[in-house]
């Protein structure tokens, strides 16, 4: 991995060694986000809670420090760094649904997002980040501004990525052209082709390549401007810059669909992170606490929209088809809802405070004996 300057990343992960439940970024986020949510400074109290966002980057560096490091892995900081991302992206939602002024999210953040996710096997986050992201999608948002040649500068890779991977995996495919979106070609002949090929050796191929295309998307250069998604560099977090999501969910939604994969001969494959090549957060990693129960509260109160609310079990916005309500084994898969343990709040019951239900089964599984597939059918 010499090549793709280890030593380098994992000094910058360096800065998020300590433990993060005790450092000043998260004082700092907790203060301004009750700060702004009283009313005080220049935001509203919804866009206040926006503070919490802060939690982000430390925690996921913390656990992405210590793999690198010490092949350590920190479950509970990663629940933080995972709860904490799909909070700020209901709570942006809200605030795209309700302003017509308020700046369009990232396709490449949604993206990054959900292939972590799918990476962790973390099911009860995953259904309900993609319909947030659908949603922006379907908004018409990405449309070319007036007199501008369009809101993309380079084509769209791990965001298209995610969401075809995801539709694919419902027999569909997503119309990007009606969306506004110009995909990246390798990326998404990565999800339609590479996802679906049955032969394990070309599934390795495709791996490999997904590799490759890993590294060629980070974004080492964040602080000087130099890389962003304007240049193609989509992959912004330090922690996975060494931990390749992109290729772990791709293999993971090709085992999903049934298919074997050969082994992938790649450095990327071979850095400390490979302890997660088949791990998933484990159920109530993080008990929760009293101050994260605060913030739920109040967001909820600020935002009607935000309130939990009971919505059917059979939800028509599921993640797979009905058909693969089943593992093998014939069991039903039960979602992991992971209760904050002595705060009386779970991840799921969140979720309904966005008025998106998560799917009610494992995003990690799928029936072989499944039926062929059918691409007639589009996400719009």
């Amino acid at each position: 991995m010499g090549e793709y300057g280890e030593t380098q990343i994992v000094a910058g992960l360096a800065l998020y060694r300590s433990d993060p439940f005790t450092s000043i970024n998260f004082e700092d986020a907790l203060e301004d986000t009750h700060y702004f949510m009283d009313g005080n400074g220049d935001m509203s109290p919804l866009e206040g809670a926006l503070q919490m966002k802060g939690l982000i980057v430390p925690f996921l560096g913390h656990f992405g420090y210590w793999v690198a490091t010490a092949g350590q892995v920190k479950t509970a900081e990663l629940d933080v760094a995972q709860r904490a991302a799909f909070f700020e992206k209901a709570v942006t939602h809200t605030l795209f649904q309700s302003n017509p002024s308020h700046v369009t999210p990232s396709l490449p953040q949604y993206g990054e997002t959900l292939l972590q996710l799918i990476a962790t096997g973390r099911a009860d986050l995953l259904a309900a980040t993609e319909q947030i992201a659908l949603s922006v999608l379907k908004s018409g948002r990405y449309a070319p501004p007036e007199g501008t040649t369009g809101y993309f500068s380079q084509p769209s890779k791990v965001g298209v990525f995610a969401l075809e991977m995801l539709a694919q995996q419902r027999d569909e495919t997503v119309d990007w052209e009606s969306f506004h979106v110009p995909p990246d070609r390798f990326w998404l002949d990565a999800a339609r082709l590479g996802l679906n090929d049955p032969d394990p050796q070309k599934g390795a191929e495709w791996a490999r390549e997904l590799c490759a295309a890993h590294m060629r998307t980070l974004a080492t250069d964040v602080e000087n401007g130099s890389m962003d998604a304007s240049t193609g560099h989509e992959i912004r977090e330090e922690a996975h810059f060494l931990w390749p999501i992109t290729t772990i969910a791709f293999l993971r939604m090709r085992a999903s669909l049934g298919h074997q994969t050969g082994p992938v001969d790649h450095p990327l494959m071979r850095t400390s992170f490979q302890v997660l090549h088949d791990w998933q957060v484990p159920a109530g990693s993080w008990p929760g606490a009293p101050w994260w129960t605060d913030i739920l509260d109040r967001t909820a109160a600020i935002a009607p929209a935000l309130t939990p609310r009971s919505r059917s079990s059979d939800d028509p916005h599921r993640i797979h088809s009905r058909r693969h309500r089943r593992h093998a084994s014939g069991r039903r898969s039960n979602p992991r809802s992971l209760y904050c343990q002595g705060d009386g709040h779970s991840l799921f019951d969140y979720h309904e405070r966005t008025g998106v239900l998560p799917d009610r089964r494992s995003t990690t599984r799928r029936d072989t004996q499944s039926a062929g597939r059918n691409r007639g059918r589009n996400t719009d």
